[in-house]
């Protein structure tokens, strides 16, 4: 298993992470090109991999008060449940704790009880219920873990 950091110049990665993004969250939920383009320019995204190709997928933007924005988090349909989107995020706090980065956030759907379990187990913690934040009845909870 290999943590890469995308760049601008890795065509394949990028086709191959649109692609798992639009299995797995559909035409309206994750990343076409428009978006992670500059995500991969100015943030940063990485992907875990294994022979067969990528396994899960995390993107991140900076955020002008020295933290980073979790954007996304994936992993491959056929590769959940065994640890992956876990593994990512710790080692993608590992490289921001190096770069003196001091907080990461994120948004998710309040129902996403699975997705909170996992943040929760790595020590994020909910800060605010953000009302309305992608339109009317759509609700998100911001979660922060400072790591430095």
């Amino acid at each position: 298993m290999k943590l890469i950091e995308v760049s601008a110049e890795d065509k394949d990665l990028i086709e191959e992470i649109i692609f798992i993004e639009e299995e797995a969250f559909g035409k309206n939920g994750g990343v076409d090109e428009w978006i992670l383009k500059p995500i991969v320019r100015y943030g940063k995204v990485f992907v875990l991999k294994d022979e067969n190709g990528i396994v899960s997928i995390a993107e991140f933007m900076k955020n002008f008060d020295n933290g980073v924005f979790l954007y996304g988090l994936c992993t491959k349909k056929e590769s959940r449940g065994k640890g992956y989107a876990k593994k990512i995020l710790k080692k993608s706090e590992e490289y921001f704790k190096k770069n003196k980065i001091e907080k990461i956030e994120l948004t998710v759907a309040p129902e996403n009880k699975e997705a909170i379990d996992l943040y929760e187990s790595l020590d994020y913690e909910i800060r605010e219920l953000q009302k309305n934040e992608y339109g009317k009845g759509i609700d998100r909870l911001l979660m922060r873990k400072k790591i430095n």
